[in-house]
């Protein structure tokens, strides 16, 4: 293998372990003249950058748009082109050329490091998301406790602000060590309508930290919003247990079956049923 195809190689595991998007280009069949032979392959980036090449001029160009067209799918294409009909290259070939994504693992982030939180993130880890740990605690934090994740932060909300990105692809899990952490945090959440927002909890406890929430400013809608308690209803009880029940719910919604009996029954531990 040469270098060159091999440095290609580590920027395709690169893609799949940081959850960077991006599309691979492959030259896998070809006719008459063409500039590039079958196996020839470019990587395209979220930002336009290509390395490697499958042919240049007006036949790259197109592949590196349709390959933009790509980014943040899953289902891979196969362009053909007839080089001397299509784009009006003189040496007129044909190629197909298969765009394959790399899509980015889904982020999941981990709001509080204690024995659930870590539970938590081992098992999204294995379920294939990029796991950020957050905690106001450096020692709670640690490489130790976290050697799988893939971003240790030490922090409060401000975080959101500077170091964490949150929007409509994230899946955020609130378990810190006290009600009032949990309600800071949900509260600046709710701002950037993550795709999922569980929050921990008795439901007892998620009553009252909804009333908390609503007697600052947070709406019924919002509130809706949130998954709470968190988990599905499997009878979890060890941190592991929950680890479990919660990835497991967040699998639900990533595959979009959030609507089923399971998860609607939770409507009635936000309140709507009180006097």
């Amino acid at each position: 293998m040469s270098l060159k195809l091999a440095h290609m190689y580590e920027e395709i595991a690169r893609f799949c372990r940081d959850g960077t998007g991006g599309v691979v280009a492959t030259v896998v069949a070809v006719g008459g003249s063409t500039p590039r032979d079958a196996g020839a392959k470019m990587i395209v980036y979220a930002d336009g950058r290509t390395l490697g090449s499958v042919g240049g001029g007006a036949i790259e160009s197109e592949t590196i748009e349709r390959a933009r067209a790509l980014l943040g799918g899953s289902e891979p294409v196969l362009l053909s082109f007839d080089l001397g009909n299509d784009v009006g290259m003189t040496c007129g070939g044909r190629m197909d050329i298969f765009l394959e994504p790399i899509a980015r693992g889904p982020s999941a982030l981990v709001v509080g490091g204690g024995h659930v939180g870590q539970a938590v993130a081992g098992v999204a880890k294995r379920a294939g998301f990029r796991v950020t740990v957050v905690d106001d605690r450096a020692e709670i934090v640690s490489e130790e406790r976290f050697p799988f994740a893939d971003r240790r932060l030490v922090g409060g909300t401000e975080l959101l602000r500077s170091e964490i990105e949150v929007d409509g692809s994230t899946f955020v899990v609130v378990v810190t060590r006290g009600h009032r952490f949990d309600q800071e945090w949900v509260k600046e959440l709710l701002v950037s309508r993550p795709k999922y927002i569980g929050m921990i909890g008795s439901l007892e406890k998620v009553r009252a930290s909804f009333d908390a929430l609503e007697a600052q400013g947070v709406s019924r809608s919002e509130l809706d919003w949130i998954h709470a308690p968190i988990g599905l209803d499997i009878g979890a009880q060890t941190p592991e247990e929950i680890g479990v029940a919660v990835v497991a719910e967040m699998i639900a919604v990533r595959r979009g079956i959030a609507d089923t009996a399971m998860l609607r029954d939770k409507a009635e531990y936000k309140g709507r049923d009180r006097p």
